[in-house]
């Protein structure tokens, strides 16, 4: 990420003219989990999931502690906890991609010892994830944890054999 010059909150011009892209994310996030009649409510405040009073309450505490724990333009929002509130405590600043594998759906997979999630797998393996999803669908973790395992060491034996 290019590193870009972030200027300080400020309170006598407001929050939303000062950092609009924080405030929206802030207004989201209390939307997700105030808000009754959105959509991702069901997702976040159904489910017990709160903005913390602090946060809540103000715009300018949840910019101030942004800018002082790594927010970067590109950067989301990131819950560590799933299933725990926002607060400083269980958020952080990731990437897209890195929000996008701590989801309460991620599929994750131990071989070796290693746990990582699918996607990750499929980075340093040479199945496609379509496929090992299918697994997992169809026959479940530890078969899928099997199969794969047994496909790198029948490609192993091929290529030994190659050579």
């Amino acid at each position: 990420m290019s590193e870009i010059k972030l200027k300080p909150c400020h309170v006598t011009h407001g929050f939303s003219a000062s950092h609009p892209k924080l405030f929206l994310v802030w207004e989201t996030m209390r939307n997700r989990c105030n808000n009754t009649h959105r959509e991702k409510y069901k997702d976040y405040g159904a489910r017990g999931i709160k903005v913390c009073d602090e946060w809540n309450d103000s715009a300018q505490k949840f910019c101030e502690w942004s800018l002082a724990n790594g927010y970067e333009e590109g950067l989301q929002i990131d819950r560590i906890n799933n299933d725990g509130d926002y607060c400083p405590e269980n958020c952080r600043w990731v990437t897209p991609k890195e929000n996008s594998r701590n989801r309460r759906n991620t599929k994750y997979l131990t071989l070796n010892g290693i746990t990582k999630c699918v996607s990750e797998w499929c980075e340093t393996i040479p199945i496609s994830p379509y496929t090992i999803y299918w697994w997992y669908r169809k026959f479940g973790r530890q078969y899928t944890e099997e199969r794969i395992e047994k496909e790198l060491s029948k490609r192993s034996m091929e290529q030994e054999g190659r050579q």
